[in-house]
């Protein structure tokens, strides 16, 4: 039958089990100290705490708390001469504190049913236990523990040693310890040297030795200690102030040393500028007074640039120069017309904005020599003009806008970045170029296909024309009666300069801006 209660219980569900088992737990009991201290009392008093208070056990707390008062006038040691007057008192005090609370009386009631923990319960042996003290605690761990150590030093040296030997056996291959065979008498001997090395447990590595030698290293080498701890935690508060000290100097040199850099970037820019600028000094006065001063060092020799020409006209020679600059200053190199403006000792906005109109006027010369009836035939010489950089150039381009160089890189550039098939892709190319809408844009791609195209037929035939043309500038120069002689140095450089560079356009634009008074025949 128990069996089946076993079965049936631990066939229950885990949850039912803790549910149980927690039920059970609430109704365990143990002693607590207030008991405890009822038991001592019951114990030092030996008699009914009633009886000693003169009352029933039925009393109630009003009764309880009169008769103290009685008792207390009639034996406190101040009113009673009986020797053990104070005694009486004090037990009479412990009796009424455990009365008058319900609680611990509820308890001794039940003393007074059961009566006290006999021999069988643990209490009876806690309650009759010594009381130690302190130090009385310490010495008795103290022995427990040095006694315990030196039996685990002993275990661990009797471990190492059984395996040593092991390892040893196995390496001076000795099968038999007990076996004294002569041919492993000096193996032996190297495995007791080996074994030899293992330390022993000692009498003073235990643990009352231990603390003596600690004491002795406390008093002994202390102050020293002390003050060797103190001096290493002033040199570390002394290095980090100083590496916090070098930091910030780091900062301020790199701050610094970068002020300088930019210093000397805007230095040399200004004076890059200044030496691409061409030889127009003026002259300085009183040179030979100047510098004795210079050499002296009371003054400073003053250069005076001439100032840059904004609106000026643009001649033949400048248009040359500007063709050499080109050549001298390609595609891709740095601040490009900032130093071909220097040297023209013009505007940036004006050479851009000229090299763009002249280019864009070889364009619409060369579209209209395509269409033209005779492509040979020779116009009438023209007088030379000067034209200001900053006044607008009318051309007569038929359905054609005029279109400059940055709004032609713009919709090249517009043209890769939005490839075929993208979303609204006009509208966001007319977007990106400056000043065109999306009709223009469409229509310059349109001309430009159209263009290349005719390119790609005419290849073939591509080489007999540049020949053809060549002779064709070769017989303008050399037959060409009004011409200068600075004209033939200006087409001859430009030619020269059409064979080594890739920048041929423009160096044609400036040809025909040369050679205009004798033919209308472009280079291709």
């Amino acid at each position: 039958m128990q069996r089946l209660r076993c079965q049936s219980f631990f066939g229950l569900p885990s949850v039912l089990k803790l549910f149980i088992l927690l039920s059970l737990a609430s109704s365990l009991k143990a002693w607590d100290s207030d008991e405890l201290e009822i038991f001592d009392l019951v114990e030092e008093i030996n008699e009914n705490f009633y009886t000693v208070m003169g009352l029933t056990q039925d009393a109630s707390l009003s009764d309880i708390k009169r008769a103290y008062r009685t008792l207390s006038k009639q034996l406190h040691p101040d009113k009673n001469d009986a020797p053990d007057a104070e005694v009486k008192f004090r037990e009479m005090v412990a009796v009424y504190e455990v009365l008058k609370d319900e609680n611990r009386r509820a308890r001794y009631d039940r003393v007074l049913v059961e009566g006290l923990p006999d021999w069988r319960s643990p209490i009876f042996y806690y309650r009759r236990a010594r009381k130690m003290s302190i130090f009385e605690i310490s010495v008795i761990l103290t022995i427990v523990i040095s006694i315990t150590q030196y039996l685990m030093a002993w275990g661990s040296y009797l471990d190492k040693k059984h395996t040593m030997e092991e390892f040893l056996c196995k390496k001076y291959k000795i099968k038999d310890r007990r076996k004294q065979r002569p041919e492993d008498l000096e193996n032996r001997t190297l495995m007791e040297e080996e074994l030899s090395k293992i330390p022993r447990p000692r009498w003073w590595n235990i643990l009352p030795v231990q603390l003596v030698q600690l004491v002795i290293l406390i008093v002994t080498q202390g102050p020293s200690l002390a003050r060797s701890v103190i001096v290493a935690l002033k040199e570390d508060r002394q290095r980090k102030l100083e590496e916090k000290i070098e930091e910030e100097e780091e900062e301020k040199r790199l701050r610094e040393e970068e002020e300088k850099r930019k210093e000397r970037k805007a230095q040399m820019k200004t004076r890059k500028r200044v030496q691409n600028l061409p030889d127009r000094t003026g002259e300085v006065a009183n040179s030979s007074h100047l510098r004795e001063n210079q050499i002296k060092g009371n003054i400073k020799p003053v250069i005076h640039f001439e100032p840059i020409i904004t609106g000026g006209p643009w001649t033949d020679d400048d248009f040359c120069e500007l063709a050499r600059l080109m050549a001298k200053f390609p595609g891709g190199t740095s601040e490009r017309w900032e130093k071909i403006a220097s040297q023209m000792n013009r505007t940036v906005f004006e050479v851009t904005k000229m090299s763009s109109k002249v280019m864009t006027e070889l364009m619409n010369r060369n579209l209209t020599s395509e269409t033209s009836e005779t492509s040979d035939e020779v116009q009438e010489p023209k007088v030379k003009q000067k034209t200001k950089g900053g006044d607008k150039v009318d051309i007569n381009l038929g359905a054609d806008e005029l279109w400059s160089v940055i709004q032609q890189k713009s919709l090249e550039k517009a043209l890769k970045q939005f490839p075929k098939g993208t979303d609204q892709r006009w509208d966001k190319i007319a977007r990106f170029v400056p000043e065109k809408s999306k009709e223009d844009c469409m229509m310059r791609f349109k001309y430009l296909a159209e263009k290349i195209k005719k390119k790609r037929e005419e290849k073939e035939r591509e080489p007999e024309e540049t020949e053809s043309h060549y002779e064709t500038v070769d017989n303008d120069v050399d037959g060409g009666e009004e011409s200068t002689t600075k004209e033939k140095f200006i087409m001859v450089i430009i030619v020269f300069v059409y064979r080594l560079h890739s920048d041929r356009h423009f160096c044609f634009c400036i040809l025909q801006y040369s050679l205009n008074s004798k033919t209308n025949k472009l280079i291709p």
